[in-house]
């Protein structure tokens, strides 16, 4: 059974950890880049609890708040506008006990369907960063994630704790059939634990929720037993991450275990129509790689899926995927273009730097073409050889045929 909202917040579990850590890795070189865009930061917790849990452990809330202190101090940026925006339905009063060292922030009693819009009104311009970590389905309308993708915003990026074994087990109900590895809900904690029946109005729900009727086939191929419930997960998880790419251009998928030699049972998934911050994701989880292995030895969680014998992806098998990749690359394409739609497709398997450092190798073998600009350095009079983009170079690249 789920476990209720108050057993939640007693201490801090290990798959919060992991959350919470790469909320704060991502979350800092981000504040750090967009303070330099000189256009207000708009964050939004959009499920944030108490702010820290009982035994005295940081919640998002404070992690956030801390991280943006921390680049508040330390950038060079002229001006530092940013709104902090925590909402929560049953612990406002606790938010603003534990938040009570940041005066300038907003929080929000109440749902985060019924109030997000509100907030985000006259955002136009504005960098967006929503943090959605709901105890159950009904935040996951991608419908609603439509409509912040077209909001007139400088910048919008979504990170979402996507509880999409929920879905999986709302959906059988609604389709007459039962989702059987009811283990997997020993600790799962839901926002409004979901109580769907057959019926057509709890279809049409979760063809809100999902933004389609997809996941209906998915479903009807698990009554029939031709996929177990775990492939089910899986695909519904693709598919999902597909249907956000018609509003979002850059989506990564990034599963989350429990124990080893498992499946994922949670899954975050970062949404943004920037390949820059798609890139910076990866990057930044990839640095704190170590310090999540560590978390997950402690706490038996696995990050990402490796393959489904569950072996850890070597640098042979990047290297392959590298080539597979690149090798349908006939047509010149932005370095960092190629490099998202890889990540996207493998998840972050490792760092930015490892690829391009294989991409060396491929052009100094004459199997990969790259194209710089400026293409002769200014101080040495010499051929460029960098493989970053930014305002002022780029680089495109090409497979030799």
């Amino acid at each position: 059974m789920a476990k209720k909202n108050d057993d939640f917040f007693v201490e801090k579990k290990a798959w919060s950890v992991v959350k919470d850590e790469l909320l704060g890795c991502y979350f800092k070189p981000y504040v750090s880049k967009i303070l330099h865009t000189y256009k207000p930061l708009v964050y939004v917790d959009c499920f944030a609890g108490k702010g820290k849990f009982d035994d005295g452990e940081p919640g998002s809330p404070l992690i956030a708040l801390d991280v943006i202190r921390q680049c508040q101090a330390s950038t060079t940026a002229a001006s530092t506008n940013i709104e902090a925006t925590f909402i929560d339905l049953n612990y406002a009063s606790d938010l603003q006990e534990n938040l009570k060292d940041y005066p300038w922030v907003k929080i929000v009693s109440g749902k985060y369907e019924d109030n997000i819009r509100s907030i985000l009104k006259n955002k136009s311009g504005d960098n967006v960063f929503l943090y959605i970590d709901p105890y159950g389905i009904k935040a996951l309308q991608c419908t609603l994630f439509d409509d912040f993708a077209r909001g007139r915003f400088n910048s919008i990026e979504l990170l979402i704790n996507m509880n999409s074994f929920g879905f999986i087990r709302e959906a059988c109900h609604a389709m007459g059939t039962t989702f059987d590895d009811k283990e997997i809900f020993d600790d799962l904690v839901e926002y409004e634990p979901t109580k769907l029946d057959a019926s057509d109005k709890s279809i049409k729900e979760l063809n809100e929720i999902a933004g389609g009727e997809y996941w209906q086939p998915i479903i009807a191929a698990y009554k029939k037993h031709e996929i177990n419930g775990y492939d089910a997960e899986s695909q519904f998880a693709e598919q999902y991450c597909m249907r956000l790419m018609q509003s979002y251009t850059y989506v990564l998928n990034m599963p989350l275990r429990i124990k080893r030699n498992q499946r994922p049972k949670y899954r975050l998934i970062y949404a943004t129509n920037h390949r820059d911050g798609c890139l910076l994701m990866v990057d930044n989880i990839c640095s704190r790689w170590q310090a999540l292995q560590e978390i997950q030895s402690s706490g038996q969680l696995q990050l990402w899926e490796e393959n489904y014998d569950n072996q850890v992806v070597d640098d042979d098998d990047i290297e392959k995927k590298t080539i597979e990749h690149f090798s349908q690359c006939d047509n010149w394409i932005s370095l960092y273009e190629a490099l998202a739609v890889f990540f996207m497709k493998h998840g972050p398997i490792c760092s930015t730097g490892t690829i391009k450092n294989i991409l060396k190798k491929l052009e100094k073998d004459g199997r990969l073409i790259v194209l710089r600009n400026p293409d002769i350095s200014e101080k040495t009079r010499k051929p460029t050889t960098f493989m970053t983009e930014n305002s002022k170079q780029s680089v495109s690249v090409r497979w030799r045929m």
